[in-house]
């Protein structure tokens, strides 16, 4: 700005001007294809020798319960939503009795999806030795750049990530209204190490502090039992706000993109913007198979429900077939892309992810990934209805 000033050139004299992000050409969906394509997008490498196992629903809490009473050296959290209840007792349980042990407990959640959290959870928290922030407080004149991710890492060695928050509605099996669907992966492996990463750089915001390298076990030696012979390949994407393109857009645009011959999404937020809606609409109408479930009536973001439906006359049309689940909140963020490929975490298809939030998703290519999840996406749509376009016109 200060040499276009000095040039008597104002900022707006240049000829090209900001248009929205658009990803052309054609991606592969496996392998180095795929591998070279995320790298230059996002710039993380996919990692081989990790090992995914699926925890969806109420069952994410079986496993940190588990995996926390396992720690011996770190347990780090991010979460945007923790609130008091049945779910938060139970993780503080096994969390502050492995703090009083002597692991260094770590604790990093949003003030607005948390509102709760300085009063009645931190303080217990606290008294058995864990540290425990909130990511940006809230004066009256905050923006919306808040923590949307959701990571729980426990020695640098396993992690779990999805759509998942400490809250009551989360429990259950997702097939009544007050228990939520949602899609969680517990993964092992070297990609532990660039979900750190991404625990690491907001803990650092709050707090000042860098992890120690004990944190970091796999990026000095081999995980026991992995023998990264090429299998379960994976990558984890952080995003943070850009008043231009995130992370998390592109890595969205990308996966559109390599599909070739299916493209199954399912989505709690389902409000595409232009350039995404044209990617779907292109896929559909070269043959690919595109599926999307989102929510139906219930809905914790009712206007959400309203922009989600008012998109759908344009998809129909191409050829995109939609479901709305029928038996409560449908919160998964997931993609399923051919045979191999598959996304799990916090990104939403909404302009808070696409541009202020921070987000963060699993990238997995792994053939038994992918049939788990074909299986999940068709059980689904066994609780969903099918959205026609005189319905939807309606």
């Amino acid at each position: 700005m200060a040499a276009a000033v000095l040039t008597g050139c104002a900022a707006g004299c240049t000829k090209e001007k900001s248009r929205p992000f658009q990803l052309k050409g054609e991606v592969g969906s496996h392998g180095e294809d795929f591998a070279v394509a995320l790298y230059q997008t996002v710039g993380e490498r996919m990692v081989p020798g990790n090992h995914i196992r699926w925890v969806n629903n109420g069952a994410v809490f079986d496993t940190l319960a588990e995996e926390v009473k396992q720690a011996r050296v770190s347990v780090n959290i991010v979460m945007f939503i923790w609130r008091p209840g049945r779910a938060s007792d139970r993780l503080l349980d096994v969390l502050t009795a492995r703090a009083r042990d002597g692991v260094t407990c770590r604790v990093l959640v949003d003030p607005l999806g948390s509102p709760n959290f300085e009063a009645q959870i931190k303080p217990r928290l606290e008294a058995a030795g864990c540290r425990a922030h909130l990511f940006r407080p809230l004066p009256a004149d905050e923006n919306l750049a808040r923590n949307h991710r959701k990571l729980v890492i426990i020695d640098g060695r396993v992690a779990v990530t999805g759509g998942l928050a400490i809250q009551d509605e989360w429990l259950g099996h997702g097939l009544r209204e007050n228990e939520w669907r949602d899609t969680n992966a517990w993964v092992q492996g070297p990609v532990v190490a660039q979900m750190q990463q991404a625990f690491a750089e907001n803990w650092q915001e709050a707090s000042g502090d860098l992890l120690p390298a004990s944190d970091f076990p796999t990026l000095a030696e081999p995980v026991p039992g992995l023998d990264g012979a090429g299998e379960g390949w994976a990558a984890f994407v952080g995003s943070t706000a850009n008043p231009e393109v995130t992370r998390a857009e592109r890595l969205t645009q990308l996966m559109v993109r390599a599909a070739q011959k299916r493209l199954w999404i399912a989505q709690a937020y389902f409000t595409p913007n232009d350039a995404l809606s044209k990617q779907l609409i292109e896929r559909a109408r070269a043959g690919v198979d595109v599926r999307v479930l989102a929510p139906g009536d219930y809905n914790d973001q009712k206007v959400i429900t309203v922009a989600q439906r008012a998109a759908y006359d344009e998809l129909l049309e191409a050829g995109v077939r939609i479901w709305e689940y029928q038996p409560s909140m449908m919160h998964a963020k997931t993609m399923l892309v051919d045979d191999q490929l598959v996304l799990v975490g916090s990104i939403n298809y909404d302009p808070l992810s696409f541009n202020l939030l921070e987000e963060g998703s699993l990238v997995l290519q792994d053939d038994e990934a992918a049939r788990a999840m074909e299986a999940f996406f068709l059980e689904d749509l066994t609780h969903a209805k099918e959205v026609r376009a005189e319905r939807a016109a309606r």
